[in-house]
């Protein structure tokens, strides 16, 4: 068996400011929107969702693949807010990553043999709470599977391997 090729989709990054953040200010120089105690800024280029924790002078980004391209949009926040990006401090959250079985799958039959499936009916997929791994695993009738809060890719790798070859063995493949 060929390992499947995971995709990053998404992984969450949040950084931590030791400068105090001025919400009216973020607000009024970048634009950005208030939503209950967040200001949310959203980019183009990279398409990017920044959420402003000013409380707790955090800065999450969403939509990143890579630290290095998540810290640079922090950077380039802070620095046209007259702020220094030096002594940010990085947390690192989970991984959306997703792949593709090797052909479509039955989810009807694999959510009565998978004791840890459930059909979504809304989605036409099964949800697999994958314990082993402590992801959740999104699979779609045509195969194409979504691994949802990995802590790494290589946790992600190692659950689309598994889940693979359970289904093999199960026979739940069309």
């Amino acid at each position: 068996m060929a390992r499947p090729e995971i995709v990053i989709e998404n992984q969450v990054f949040r950084f931590i400011t030791p400068e105090t953040l001025d919400s009216d200010y973020i607000v009024s120089e970048i634009g950005a929107v208030r939503s209950g105690s967040l200001l949310i800024k959203q980019l183009r280029d990279p398409p990017y969702t920044i959420l402003i924790d000013v409380p707790n002078s955090s800065i999450t980004i969403h939509g990143s693949t890579k630290e290095v391209l998540a810290r640079m949009a922090v950077s380039e926040l802070l620095l046209g807010l007259g702020l220094p990006d030096s002594g940010l401090k990085t947390e690192i959250g989970p991984v959306t990553s997703s792949c593709s079985m090797p052909s479509s799958v039955d989810i009807d039959r694999a959510a009565d043999v998978l004791l840890s499936a459930k059909i979504e009916q809304k989605l036409d997929a099964i949800k697999i709470a994958d314990t082993r791994h402590e992801v959740e695993v999104l699979v779609f009738r045509n195969g194409r599977t979504v691994i949802l809060d990995a802590i790494s890719h290589r946790i992600a790798q190692r659950a689309a391997e598994y889940w693979i070859k359970r289904f093999e063995r199960l026979r739940l493949f069309n």
